[in-house]
């Protein structure tokens, strides 16, 4: 029987102090007792989360509108569009989730505070053994937040959440985006939606206002020390807009995380009953306990905006990347397809709806305008664009204030006022350079006058555009001088994708 049936005490180790030559018992050397648990049922209740979601019992999935009160088991998904970490210190998280049809407010009770990561727009699956009145959470301003239900994660085994990680395109990634009151059968317009510009002016008075916007810019995490509490508070500024303004979003604490996979004009926020303040004469807005918002909706005033955020980006973008890999430059510049195109035939070529390809060709103008001393002495000469905000120096190498981190500059396509031939004009910003012609653009044909036939001076194929940045505003100013009123030969393509003209290669 013993066999079979071990004894408690079979379990525990018996504890046999070692003794050193002097006769004295190490404290150190004395073995510890087991204490009957393995290590993967210590595991389990140090940190309950680490175990498997297994359900105990059958849930119906049900629409958060659809949810009746009382005890029933229910699976819910939606995404979070507030959240507050420990909520007025009663050791849980307060959550508002959506589905599109209706909101629930959630109190996610936790044994570590860490244990979640909440953010704006994730997706959550929930389960739950009863559904209350939201007046009793504590929700009651909240729109459209008529229900309420309390989780236990790891410690009652029947309630669960899962906050899932999905990945950019997947089918995960697209569902559950219908803002509430949204019709997509049968869309007509959002009620209570309204343009930023509106917002600003008098539409906070309402206290029922929407604004879809998108981002700008994300700025630093910054620290302020309170006054009144006497404590350090982490806030960051998001930078928004829409077709009519421009405007700041302020982020405070918990929520200063959710900006971080935010893209600048990409990342669309369709932000509830927001908060108003006004700091000096900027505008700012916020997020308070009864606002939502919903990141990347699905719905047609939402594709408006992308469609023309992105045609306002593409003109007012400081910085356009050269598309390398839609050329071979030698081909198109020494190639026996050399075609010479006036101003007027490429415009009528882009403009044939039939003809929307990619092409090269060549351009014989004259630079009509020139503003390379003048980007020199207000220090843009060099630009880039990262996080969203424009960054420029008299460098090829710059510092993000934001990311900080070190970018790569390009020469800036403003140092050329204009260029004309025969038949027309071109902006010198609407064009996109590759570093090799801005090379053959400023040394292709000064080189010979700069040296003055000096042979200290640097030769043409060890040359680059850079060098520009290190000389004197003498030189700079020769420079300027010897490109106005020339006239060179572009070899150029047109890009279907950026809508712009490419330089590939100048010649003298």
């Amino acid at each position: 029987m013993s066999a079979l049936f071990p004894s408690i005490q079979s379990f525990y180790s018996r504890e046999v102090p070692q003794i050193s030559q002097g006769g004295n018992v190490e404290p150190s050397t004395v073995s510890k007792p087991g204490d009957g648990f393995t290590p993967s049922e210590v595991e389990v209740m140090l940190n309950p989360l680490s175990r498997p979601w297994q359900p105990s019992r059958n849930y119906e999935t049900c629409p958060i509108s659809f949810l009746e009160a009382g005890p029933h088991n229910y699976q819910i998904s939606g995404r979070i569009v507030n959240f507050a970490h420990n909520f007025r210190n009663q050791s849980f998280h307060f959550l508002v989730v959506t589905d599109g049809s209706g909101a629930i407010a959630v109190k996610l009770y936790y044994v570590k505070s860490s244990d979640y990561q909440l953010l704006f727009g994730q997706r959550v699956t929930i389960w739950t053994t009863f559904i209350g009145d939201s007046s009793g959470a504590g929700s009651g301003n909240i729109p459209f937040c008529a229900s309420a239900t309390t989780l236990y994660p790891g410690r009652n085994g029947a309630t669960h959440i899962i906050i899932h990680s999905d990945v950019p395109d997947s089918e995960g990634n697209r569902v559950l985006r219908c803002p509430l009151e949204c019709n997509l059968k049968a869309y007509e317009y959002l009620p209570a939606l309204m343009t930023l510009k509106a917002f600003l002016s008098t539409g906070y008075d309402l206290g029922e206002g929407k604004i879809l916007v998108c981002v700008r810019s994300v700025g630093p995490r910054r620290s302020i020390q309170s006054k009144k509490d006497q404590k350090t508070l982490y806030m960051i500024e998001v930078g928004i807009f829409d077709d009519t303004a421009t405007c700041v979003l302020k982020l405070w604490e918990d929520k200063v995380p959710s900006a971080k996979s935010w893209v600048p004009n990409q990342t669309i926020l369709l932000i509830s009953k927001p908060t108003f303040k006004i700091r000096g004469t900027s505008p700012e807005i916020g997020v308070a306990y009864n606002s939502m918002v919903d990141v990347d909706p699905a719905f047609p005033d939402a594709d408006w905006l992308r469609n023309k955020v992105k045609n306002m980006a593409t003109k007012q973008s400081v910085y356009i990347p050269f598309p390398s890999d839609t050329w071979n430059a030698g081909i198109s510049v020494n190639g026996p397809g050399r075609t010479l195109f006036t101003i007027a035939d490429v415009e009528e070529q882009v403009r044939h709806p039939e003809l929307m390809t990619d092409f090269t060709g060549k351009l014989n103008v004259i630079i009509l305008d020139m503003k390379l001393m003048e980007h020199w002495r207000k220090g843009t000469l060099c630009c880039f664009e990262c996080c969203g905000v424009p960054m420029y120096a008299n460098k090829p190498v710059a510092t993000c204030k934001n990311c900080e981190t070190k970018q790569d500059l390009v020469l800036n396509p403003r140092v050329i006022g204009s260029v004309v031939d025969e038949s027309g004009t071109i902006t010198g910003s609407k064009l996109v350079w590759r570093n090799d012609a801005w090379t053959e653009l400023l040394f292709g044909s000064t080189a010979g006058e700069l040296q003055g036939g000096d042979d200290s001076g640097t030769d043409l194929i060890e040359q680059s555009w850079e060098d520009v940045t290190v000389l004197g505003t003498d030189v700079v100013r020769d420079i300027e001088e010897l490109l106005l009123y020339s006239r060179i030969t572009l070899t150029f393509g047109w890009a279907s994708k950026l809508q712009r003209l490419c330089i590939l290669g100048v010649e003298w």
